[in-house]
Parts: C-alpha cells; structure tokens; sequence
C-alpha cells in the first residue's frame, strides 16, 4: 500500500499485513452497520493468511494456531460499501503462544483487536513451541520475545 493510501485511510503505526477490505451487504446488519462478528472474520482471515505466510500448515499432526483468548474495542460504526485497511502485527512472543494486535481503518481507527494465539498440534491437542524459523520471522515483523 502506497504511503498516500495509508495516510487516507488514517493508519498509524507499522503494520506488516495491510488489505483492503469493502464493506460486503452481507456484512451488516438491516440498519447497514458491520455486524459486530463480522470484524471477528476479519481478523480469522488475517491471521490463517498470515500463519500461511509463516509456512504454517492446517493439517493432522501439524501445529496451529488456536485463539484463547480475544479482547476487541469497536471504536467507530462502519457501513456497507465503505472501504477499510484491515492490518495485522505479531506482539509479544513466548515460548508456544503470541499475541497478535489488529486494526480496521477507515478515516482513522475503527476498530482494535488483541488475541493470545496457542500453537497446539491438531488431533492432539498438546502445545507445541513456535519453530525457530518461524520466530525469526515474528521478529522480523516487529515481534518481541516475552522478557520472562
């Protein structure tokens, strides 16, 4: 995204996932208004993006991400049409869960998301630690490692 199409839609801050985003009907309630779950998708759709970029998979025995825990702030009403940036950065690493922050932009913020992701091996359900490839590129993209 070009600095004068961050600067419109009012992002602050570094973000290593940016999409655009238009306002489905589907989206929204019969007032027009994004239906508060709808942000939520944004968000699962950023983060499976975004674990796939990393290399990870979604398959029996390999690691996945499994939200635990979700905290949102809906700053702002969107409608139906608009056009938004959803963006997505790693937080705080540790050794088998993160965090990710995200963000909906519209003339400024809209909407803010924090999640504490656990990597847990499917079809097992035991926690797995974040591969080091994986870590450096967390890191990379504005991650830091839990001081503890």
């Amino acid at each position: 995204m070009s600095p004068e199409e961050i600067a419109a839609f009012g992002i602050e801050g570094q973000w290593p996932v940016i999409r655009r985003h238009r306002i489905r009907w589907s989206e929204c309630d019969q007032y027009a208004h994004v239906n508060n779950a709808a942000y939520l998708s944004y968000c699962e759709d950023l983060r499976v993006s975004h674990w796939l970029s990393l290399g990870g998979r979604f398959a029996v025995g390999e690691a996945g991400p499994v939200v635990s825990r979700i905290e949102a702030r809906y700053l702002k009403a969107l409608g139906f049409d608009d056009e938004v940036a959803l963006t997505l950065r790693p937080g705080v690493l540790r050794r088998t869960s993160l965090t990710h922050e995200y963000a909906v932009w519209h003339r400024g913020l809209a909407f803010a998301c924090t999640t504490v992701i656990v990597l847990v091996r499917h079809g097992s359900a035991e926690k797995v630690a974040i591969p080091q490839a994986m870590r450096v590129m967390l890191l990379a993209q504005g991650g830091s490692e839990y001081p503890g």
